[in-house]
């Protein structure tokens, strides 16, 4: 979640969180799947550049109903616990979904070729992994967490500062 959290404040609205993490819990289906049969391969093809734009259009189906369901739950506990300024109005958009879901399944791709010897990206047309290695698998790890670090300091921000105008603006700006 770390990439999609970075992305967040400066992509607002074009982009959903929510999208995003649907499209990375449905890339693990597969190696669920496969870990449950014992299998010594457990990433296969939706976990190519071609398998992970397929996921993408499937996740642009079933994302729309569970990112607006979701969000409204988000929303009626962020009014219970009395923060209005973390309310997201409206339902998410097309675009936000398209995004969460195109950059959810191919940075799952990405980042899987980094630490996974049983990625092929660039299958059916070569088994090559050419990311493979170029950072540590704790290195992903810590790369991710830093981003989401930032990237939620930054959404928070973003979030506060919008809500201090709304207000100073109601109060009539004194």
């Amino acid at each position: 979640m770390g990439a999609a959290l970075l992305v967040k404040p400066a992509l607002d609205r074009r982009f959903s969180v929510i999208s995003f993490g649907i499209a990375q819990v449905a890339m693990d289906i597969e190696p669920g799947i496969r870990m449950a049969l014992g299998t010594d391969v457990f990433h296969g093809p939706t976990h190519t550049i071609f398998g992970a734009l397929i996921m993408a259009l499937l996740m642009m189906l079933i994302a729309p109903r569970i990112c607006n369901y979701l969000l409204a739950k988000w929303n009626k506990e962020v009014i219970y616990y009395k923060q209005p300024w973390l309310v997201y109005s409206g339902a998410v958009s097309r675009i936000a979904v398209i995004g969460g879901a195109f950059f959810g399944t191919l940075s799952h791709v990405l980042l899987g070729s980094l630490m996974h010897h049983d990625i092929h990206p660039l299958n059916p047309f070569s088994q090559a992994n050419p990311l493979m290695g170029l950072v540590t698998h704790d290195g992903v790890y810590q790369a991710c967490t830093i981003a989401g670090v930032l990237g939620v300091a930054g959404w928070l921000s973003i979030g506060w500062v919008g809500h201090a105008r709304q207000t100073k603006g109601e109060q009539g700006g004194t």
